[in-house]
């Protein structure tokens, strides 16, 4: 069941097709109707979840789903199509689904008309350069030990080594001797900027030079570091290509609120509008 959910429902609130996925006493469930309580459920966050989690959610609407057709059909037997607050309630409901439907299609419609040119897009990045820079980072490897004598003697029999021999060995070394996450991986925890680890991490790793290993343990609340930094980056600032497109969608959608907004305030200005 899970598989059939899933060929149909995509990142987003698009569809690629609609597929049936459940009957209820020959009631039919597609994906397409999965999507609201898909939303509902993960507030959106649909896109960033994992597969298996999107596959448990898509479970969970469909047993939703399935609970509220049956839900419905005990409800119509007892009558309740026939109450005064029900037919209230959704004449209601329709009126407020119906204008918010509206207004959500016209609005996208009117974001998917503003076009933004080349040279409006080069004059911002030009006039806003500094949100553009990148701040140096490092690629570092750690070996994390609970003792410091056994960080010591690692840094000794490390600094026998320089150069490939130095990386190799610090990379078996981590993955005999380390305790975090990462020592399966031969201690590597990638590129990253100044402030993403803990203080005193961070304070020893850029203090130091590419091929380099810590010359004493550094001490954090998880324990012992011995640290080789593999790379570094200067920094630099990204260019215009590689930020044209979030640079568009930023203009787009500040063009776009000030239009929405001024366009209210004219139609306010011809309408007659009290307030009781």
């Amino acid at each position: 069941m899970i598989k059939k959910i899933t060929a149909g429902l995509v990142l987003g609130s698009q569809l690629v097709f609609a597929q049936t996925v459940a009957t209820v006493d020959g009631e039919v469930i597609t994906d397409r109707d999965l999507l609201p309580l898909v939303g509902q459920i993960t507030q959106g966050r649909y896109g960033t979840l994992d597969a298996q989690t999107q596959q448990r959610v898509q479970q969970m609407a469909l047993e939703q789903s399935v609970s509220q057709i049956l839900i419905e059909k005990e409800a119509i037997k007892s009558g309740l199509l026939k109450d005064r607050e029900f037919n209230d309630q959704l004449e209601l409901a329709i009126k407020h689904m119906k204008r918010q439907l509206i207004a959500d299609m016209w609005l996208k419609k009117e974001l998917d008309k503003q076009s933004i040119s080349t040279a409006e897009m080069r004059g911002y990045y030009k006039a806003n350069i500094s949100e553009f820079q990148k701040p140096k980072q490092v690629h570092a490897r750690h070996i994390l030990v609970d003792s410091e004598d056994k960080a010591k003697y690692l840094i000794g029999f490390l600094s026998k080594y320089s150069g490939e021999r130095l990386q190799k060995e610090f990379i078996d070394s981590a993955k005999k001797h380390s305790t975090g996450p990462s020592g399966k991986n031969g201690g590597d925890l990638g590129y990253f900027g100044e402030g993403v680890m803990v203080p005193e991490f961070n304070s020893a790793v850029f203090s130091m030079r590419a091929g380099e290993v810590s010359k004493a343990p550094v001490k954090t609340n998880f324990g012992y570091h011995i640290i080789y930094v593999e790379d570094t980056k200067a920094p630099e600032t990204a260019s215009f290509d590689e930020v044209k497109e979030m640079i568009e969608q930023k203009i787009k959608v500040e063009k776009f609120q000030k239009f929405v907004e001024n366009k209210i305030n004219y139609l306010k200005s011809k309408s007659n509008i009290k307030f009781h």
